[in-house]
């Protein structure tokens, strides 16, 4: 038997250049500080100073959306994989509370009032509620045929509205857990929504080119069936009987509000409409369409509403006398833009992504200026101030900052390493950016008019300057020391997708869709007083067909061409004679390397495979089905072991071993397509661009892989994926109810479940071979737990499951393990030990195997005993919880008539509304009861 070959792990070591993602958000976290999601990485920047201050990177799933509280120092972050992190952003080192609850992504996160609750929308249709506190989640509700877009917590937290792209703006009561209203006047997907005048107007943007203006008439809870019936606009609009009885059936429960379409305002700005911002000071609304321009909308108060009515009243009246007929004030009325008008709008230099405004607002007389930061689809984001004149609503709009230098306008078509290692070109759009590969900061941009479309990037042999190629057919020379172009040469007709330094490094190559590749040398000239490189031209290769790329072998022998006829052509480099055609490739072959020794030769093509071939004979060695998609480069790793790396669109990076044919090992942090490949001379850091605009870089570990166990790995990944898919079947529960469990099924619930099972398997057995064997040595796991007893130990288990987890995972015990559950509980809260969790235990899997429990005589003694060892655990408790309380008070009455100072007084300085409050504060306590 042979040695097993060992392979080294490469990690990920980190990313650059991607300052904002294409689906990504921003929060305003201060005057100067906004937090922006870019892939996985949450980064804060510096306006100012236009530098990363920060960054939060918890998951290797990309963010979905990001969302800060305003009165509690909470930042939520949702992924892609439908899991929510809660941040503490006043202690940086706490560990973030993780939430799961969604099967797709979460697309919009909502804080309560008063900073207890939130709430989470996700691409499943699905709204989950959750407990800050308790750290778990209440119950999600169903209703939402597609992606919930937006949510608001109004009237005291009492009730949320969410909209949806199923074109729904429904009402649901968190006391009932239920939809209690629905408005169906939108035809179209809605976007966003915005509340103003004390939750009494409504504006929601669809994909019309009109906001809808709702007007929102709360009620006190009474009942009224008939204005249900005249009131609602749905009613109204419906076209036969059977609609208007399901509207009416559909808002039976409704006894809290009529709304009303008050109107349309129309948008300037292209497309559907993405987002609505309110200012803090609920007096303008900005409106995010898809373009580069932003509406700004004025939302009048009541008493100027007031005065615009009577305005237009006199100015219909005027208008009347001369035509002669009558005003009807009802008429003049119903003007939607006595409420909401447009007053002007936010120019910015690409399409808006995503928008959100600092908190403070300055006055200047009769200007208010507000600062706002907007995401841009082109990677960066801006800061722009708008002034407003209150008296003529004139908008004014300035870019005060940008985050330009941070990385490339437009994708990243090429990269490359310097010779010293130190330093990372990367290439895209009109610009070249070079990075520390130390610190990937960008230490230098380099731009110039008469450069466009780069596509190839390639160091000269010193590293001081760079060449460049573009889709126009011209190479541009740039020097490092100067950050100059210094020479620009008309090449070729066509694209150079390719320039590559010949072997000997005296000159370089460039392939182009010209159908020709032509050979350079540098030359040294003078200008003036100083000397600079220069090219020139020394040999064309002429080629049948478009060239895609090209590679010399190590040894200076061989030139290989990869062309548009999906074959790669070999040609000898002293003589430039045909020498063999490497046929196979069903489409074109994209990319091509050699392997160090010159033997061996990889292509990549648009059929997704990779083929290995051999250079003495152009023979194929071997053909992998390596991508899901088109493969865009390949890369032999330097050294003996003949290995190579392969990237293709579908966003993964794949190792390979030429040799022994397997698969080593799979790089998949990049979201989209992947554009190129570089790595160091030794091979021990590779960098890869992708479509994601991020430049991402891999470093090779000490870390022994095993080709074996990463293929047992993938196999429990594979089997854990199918277990989280299948669906629990809650005892007793409709599948079709709107409220359900909050959380959802995860690997690390499906994990805690078989450690309970496990837990009171080991109890069992315990307690069977203590009887049978008294100097019994107990099992390892009980003290690793340090537990007290086999009834702690089973509750330790339960208490080491995450707290937002534990009710899926207590779903997925099964029933006859419930019994010995229960018994453990109810000694260890008769002794006050986790009286709380084990309460909630109790509880939970009473509610769930309900039918099962009475049906069966089994457990009367279990609940006999529950009822007396519980109740008198929890009375204790209770007790010693009340004396505590009250000997505070008692302390605090005392310092205060001391000192002649009241404690806690900072505590009362935010409440503005003490019955608003305190009514929240009810709906919450009735709620988690």
């Amino acid at each position: 038997m042979g040695l097993t070959k060992d392979y080294l792990k490469y990690e990920h070591a980190g990313s650059c250049g991607c300052v904002g993602s294409a689906n990504g958000q921003l929060v305003a976290i201060d005057g100067q500080t906004v937090a922006v999601s870019a892939n996985e990485y949450l980064n804060f920047y510096n306006m100012r100073t236009a530098e990363k201050v920060n960054e939060i990177i918890e998951s290797t799933k990309p963010i979905s959306c990001v969302r800060q509280c305003e009165n509690k120092p909470l930042l939520a972050i949702g992924y892609a994989d439908g899991s929510v992190k809660l941040f503490n952003q006043e202690n940086e080192d706490s560990e973030p509370i993780m939430f799961s609850g969604h099967k797709k992504a979460v697309n919009c996160i909502e804080f309560s009032s008063d900073g207890l609750l939130f709430a989470t929308g996700g691409k499943d249709g699905v709204i989950v509620l959750w407990d800050i506190l308790a750290e778990r989640g209440m119950f999600r509700l169903h209703g939402h045929k597609e992606s919930v877009t937006q949510m608001k917590f109004v009237r005291g937290d009492r009730f949320i509205i969410s909209t949806s792209k199923d074109s729904l703006i429904k009402f649901w009561s968190i006391a009932s857990q239920s939809c209690f209203y629905t408005v169906m006047d939108s035809r179209n997907e809605i976007y966003s929504m915005s509340l103003h005048r004390d939750e009494t107007v409504l504006v929601a943007a669809t994909a019309e080119l009109e906001l809808l203006v709702f007007e929102l008439n709360w009620k006190n809870g009474a009942i009224f069936e008939q204005e249900v019936k005249s009131e609602e606009p749905s009613a109204k609009k419906a076209t036969n009987d059977d609609e208007k009885e399901d509207d009416v059936l559909a808002n039976m429960a409704n006894r809290y509000i009529t709304t009303k379409l008050r109107g349309r305002v129309i948008r300037q700005s292209k497309g559907r409409a993405l987002q609505l911002v309110a200012t803090h000071d609920d007096r303008f609304l900005v409106c995010v369409g898809a373009d580069k321009v932003a509406d700004v909308y004025r939302v009048f108060s009541e008493t100027e509403s007031a005065k615009r009515l009577t305005k237009k009243l006199k100015s219909a009246k005027r208008k009347a006398t001369s035509d002669t007929t009558t005003v009807n004030e009802d008429d003049v009325a119903k003007d939607v833009t006595i409420l909401v008008t447009r007053i002007g709008e936010m120019v910015l230099p690409h399409k808006i992504k995503w928008i959100d405004v600092v908190r403070s607002v300055k006055t200047n007389e009769n200007t208010l200026i507000y600062k706002w930061y907007a995401l841009l689809t082109d990677n960066t984001v801006h800061w722009v101030k708008m002034s407003i004149e209150t008296t003529s609503n004139s908008v004014e709009c300035d870019s005060v900052g940008n985050l330009d230098k941070l990385g490339h306008r437009e994708d990243v078509r090429a990269l490359c390493v310097s010779s010293s290692s130190s330093l990372l070109a990367s290439g895209g759009g009109n610009e070249v950016i070079v990075w520390s590969t130390h610190s990937l900061r960008s230490s230098l941009t380099l731009t110039d008019n008469d450069i466009k479309d780069i596509v190839a990037v390639n160091f000269v042999p010193g590293d001081n300057y760079i060449l460049t190629g573009g889709k126009n057919g011209e190479i541009g020379v740039f020097e490092l020391s100067s950050a100059e172009l210094v020479e620009t040469r008309k090449a070729h007709t066509g694209a150079i997708w390719t320039i590559q330094n010949s072997p000997d490094n005296e000159g370089f190559i460039t392939a182009s869709a010209d159908k020709t590749v032509r050979f350079w040398s540098f030359v040294l000239v003078t200008e003036g007083s100083r000397k600079r490189i220069s090219i020139k031209e020394q040999k064309v290769l002429e080629l049948p067909d478009e060239a895609l790329a090209a590679s010399f072998s190590a040894d200076g022998k061989f030139l290989v061409v990869a062309l548009l006829n999906n074959t790669c052509s070999v040609y000898f480099v002293n003589t430039l004679k045909f020498f063999v055609s490497l046929y196979g490739h069903s489409l074109p072959v994209t990319c091509v390397d050699i392997a160090p020794s010159s033997k061996l030769c990889v292509t990549g093509s648009v059929d997704k495979s990779v083929k290995v071939w051999g250079l003495d004979f152009g023979d194929c060695h071997k053909s992998f089905h390596a991508h899901d998609d088109a493969v865009t480069s390949v890369l032999f790793c330097p050294g003996e072991e003949q290995l190579f790396w392969s990237a293709g669109k579908d966003g993964k990076i794949k190792q390979w071993d030429a040799v022994k044919f397997i698969m080593v090992q799979v790089l998949d942090r990049h979201t989209l397509d992947i554009r190129c490949l570089a790595q160091f001379t030794n091979g021990s850091v590779m960098f890869s661009a992708s479509h994601d605009k991020s430049i991402r870089c891999w470093e090779k570990t000490d870390e022994i892989l095993i080709v074996e166990e990463r293929e047992e790995v993938e196999r429990e990944e594979e089997y854990e994926k199918k277990l989280i898919e299948e669906e629990d079947v809650v005892a007793g529960e409709n599948a079709d109810n709107e409220a359900g469990v909050a959380s959802s099924k995860t690997s690390s619930s499906v994990v805690s479940a078989e450690n309970i099972i496990q837990a009171v398997d080991i109890a069992r057995n315990e307690k069977v071979q203590r009887q049978e064997d008294p100097g019994h040595e107990p099992h390892p796991l009980i003290g690793a737990y340090n537990s007290k007893s086999l009834d702690h130990f089973i509750v330790d288990v339960v208490a080491k499951c995450r707290a937002s987890d534990l009710d899926r995972t207590l779903l997925l015990v099964p029933l006859s393990y419930v019994a010995d559950i229960l018994l453990a509980i109810s000694s260890c809260t008769q002794q006050q030990y986790k009286a709380e969790l084990c309460t909630h235990v109790a509880v939970y899997l009473t509610r769930i195997h309900l039918s099962h429990i009475t049906a069966s005589s089994d457990y009367v003694p279990i609940f006999e005993q529950m009822k007396s060892k519980m109740s008198e655990g929890v009375e204790k408790l209770r007790n010693v919880t009340g004396i505590n309380l009250a000997a505070l008070r008692l302390l605090a009455t005392e310092l205060e008539d001391r000192e002649q100072v009241k404690k806690f007084a900072q505590i009362e300085l935010g409440v503005e509304d003490p019955k608003k409050k305190r009514k929240g504060r009810k709906a919450v306590l009735k709620t988690l009861a």
